[in-house]
């Protein structure tokens, strides 16, 4: 056999092999995840030690991750373990029942600062924010701290919500967790059209398929607007941790509906420019 035969015999092996792959691993191969919303919170310290929790998401494809927990160690617990792979959040609740007061707690944003210079946060959230509190001078003041830090913003609001934020962080990233869950597409068109420093996040967004196949409209919003989203799974209990590579090979089956190019920057690529430098973009 001559070498050229070799060289054609060696590419039709490669090829038979990719084809005949299955397609979860197929997904892993061509679509790694910077995973946009997970939680590292205290349920899971003792049943998920940090080593475990990392090796879960490269199980799951999940190369870097948008991590946040209640109390913020840890975000903190995950990052010391590998910080070229976690980028920290700090969530405002110093106790559990601050998801529910911290917009109405002045003592929060000492809380902030102080826990900020622990470890070099990315930014600040996931936050539950009532639209109808997002005036409030404590919200005003977080906002104000996270644009003197240059610190991106991640909400869990409705649509008055994150138009107040948009509002107040008119130079830093907001990411509005779940794209607002059920707001009409057509808003969310609007509403990067306006504000070019809105990105959304998509664990639990409602209406994207339709017997597992993307809707039109989506695809088309996603192919419009493709640096603007991110791709998440949201590990906000311990049973999300068990799933996670179920979530994850989940979000290729729409992701990979996609223009390859269009699904890469929505898997991976608009996080990882986020956050790949000392300082937010």
């Amino acid at each position: 056999m001559t070498g050229r035969e070799k060289r054609v015999r060696n590419v039709i092996l490669l090829m038979m092999l990719l084809f005949t792959a299955s397609p979860n691993l197929l997904a892993e191969t061509q679509l790694e995840i910077f995973d946009g919303h997970i939680h590292y919170s205290i349920d899971m310290w003792d049943k998920l030690p940090p080593q475990q929790a990392l090796t879960l998401m490269s199980e799951a494809g999940i190369r870097r991750a948008l991590v946040s927990a209640s109390p913020g160690e840890g975000a903190e617990r995950l990052y010391r373990a590998a910080p070229e792979r976690i980028v920290p959040f700090l969530r405002p609740y110093e106790w559990p029942r601050h998801r529910y007061t911290w917009f109405k707690d002045a003592s929060i944003l000492n809380y902030l600062r102080n826990q900020l210079a622990r470890i070099p946060y990315r930014g600040i959230g996931e936050f539950h924010l009532p639209g109808k509190d997002a005036r409030l001078p404590v919200v005003t003041q977080v906002v104000k701290l996270a644009r003197e830090r240059d610190l991106a913003l991640h909400a869990h609001t409705d649509e008055e919500g994150i138009q107040v934020l948009l509002e107040q962080a008119i130079d830093i990233p907001v990411i509005w967790a779940h794209g607002g869950f059920d707001v009409a597409e057509t808003r969310l068109r609007e509403l990067l059209a306006r504000n070019k420093h809105l990105y959304i996040e998509l664990s639990f967004r409602e209406g994207m398929t339709e017997e597992g196949k993307l809707t039109a409209v989506w695809y088309k919003l996603m192919t419009d607007f493709h640096s603007r989203f991110l791709t998440g799974m949201d590990t906000y209990t311990p049973d999300r941790w068990v799933k996670l590579t179920e979530l994850a090979d989940d979000a290729r089956g729409w992701l990979q509906q996609l223009p390859a190019a269009v699904a890469h920057d929505i898997a991976y690529a608009n996080a990882n420019r986020l956050f790949d430098s000392g300082t937010i973009q």
